[in-house]
């Protein structure tokens, strides 16, 4: 639950389909029925729950939305100069990521003793979810192969570039085919990462009365789950990361004029956004 709920939280704001600003004047509520799949709160633990996510998203608007900014303006400016480079990619990649750490230095001193609240119902609550969720993803990728894996991988991007250039190109569908083709075979190593996370996670929980073993438990999944990764699994990720970004620049040296006109509106329009958000406090 914790690791969807601040991928919720850090994510929320890049909802697509919709305005960046209605979805996050709407943030409290999409957090609020995150939660509520996996656990119903008792009124203590809803009363604090309903500060954190209230000083959350204070600090957030003031703090971190100019942060998502300018991180876009910089790639805007990269993409538009075709200066970006593979090695450029994944120091967006490392800025991402320090979005996520910041927000759980924020949330977790608060979350964690909400958590560590819990009685037994509500764990089994959690898990059960958590197993759940577990078993449908299984399923999902059960039976597939290689060459059905790269078609959807293919479809998926498609869709997300399409939203950002309005069209994709046959020549675009080639360079994505072609990327997924090269890409790694990293899905059983994922799926086996999940468990692993996912059997500690159930651990820290059962002993959230340990509060020493509890909190440095927790913190080590949220702040370092590359430790549970083997070393293959790692190498295979920064690999296809960077054949992420070979995959990036191609298609951002392919756009047409429309595309390209289509792209920076829409990347201007989130620049806004976030610009306003954060002037709004």
């Amino acid at each position: 639950m914790t690791k969807k709920l601040l991928l919720l939280l850090c994510c929320s704001i890049f909802f697509v389909g919709c305005s960046t600003k209605v979805s996050y004047f709407f943030l409290d509520w999409a957090i609020e029925w995150e939660v509520e799949e996996y656990v119903d709160l008792n009124r203590d633990q809803q009363n604090k729950f309903d500060h954190l996510v209230e000083q959350f998203l204070v600090w957030h608007r003031q703090e971190e939305l100019v942060r998502y900014r300018d991180q876009l303006t910089i790639l805007s400016t990269q993409a538009n100069d075709y200066s970006l480079t593979p090695e450029l990619w994944q120091q967006q990649v490392t800025m991402a990521k320090a979005h996520w750490y910041r927000i759980f230095d924020f949330v977790m001193p608060e979350l964690l003793p909400i958590i560590a609240s819990f009685d037994d119902k509500q764990v089994q609550q959690v898990l059960t979810q958590l197993k759940k969720e577990q078993k449908e993803l299984i399923e999902e990728y059960a039976g597939k192969d290689q060459a059905e894996l790269i078609k959807d991988s293919d479809k998926r991007i498609e869709k997300q570039l399409k939203e950002w250039t309005g069209s994709v190109s046959d020549a675009q569908k080639q360079i994505i085919h072609q990327a997924n083709t090269e890409r790694l075979a990293t899905l059983d190593m994922w799926l086996e990462y999940r468990h692993e996370w996912q059997r500690q996670f159930e651990q820290a929980l059962l002993r959230r009365n340990e509060t020493e073993y509890f909190t440095t438990q927790m913190t080590r999944l949220f702040t370092a789950p590359d430790e549970l990764k083997s070393s293959v699994y790692r190498d295979n990720v920064d690999v296809n990361t960077h054949k992420f970004g070979v995959m990036i620049i191609e298609l951002n040296q392919s756009f047409s004029d429309k595309q390209r006109k289509h792209f920076d509106r829409k990347l201007a329009e989130l620049v806004d956004d976030l610009t306003e958000l954060h002037l709004d406090k």
